[in-house]
């Protein structure tokens, strides 16, 4: 999941909250802003695990208050992206539309 490496296309076409997305090369779309947080915090070296809850994520305090507080905001779209790319769905193959 690295964004360096990816090949995105971003839907320049505001989705109903306003948000842009990146559609994936099997149809999975995802809020961008929210994919690209999860890039942010796993460039800086931290892991998600997938819970019966949801997720968690390794080392523990990588997390600003900043990305604490969004992850919150965006908890059911962060958690629908991490259990994607826990499917081997690589989320650094995204495509255009």
């Amino acid at each position: 999941m690295d964004a360096s490496d990816a090949k995105l296309t971003i839907d320049t076409k505001p989705t109903i909250d306003g948000d842009q997305t990146v559609r994936m090369r099997d149809g999975f779309v995802a809020a961008r802003k929210v994919l690209q947080r999860l890039w942010d915090i796993e460039a800086r070296g931290a892991s998600f695990v997938i819970t019966e809850t949801g997720f968690t994520i390794t080392p523990e305090g990588i997390l600003t208050p900043g990305d604490r507080a969004f992850l919150l905001a965006h908890l059911d779209e962060a958690k629908r992206i991490v259990n994607y790319e826990a499917d081997d769905a690589h989320l650094d193959q995204a495509v255009a539309t």
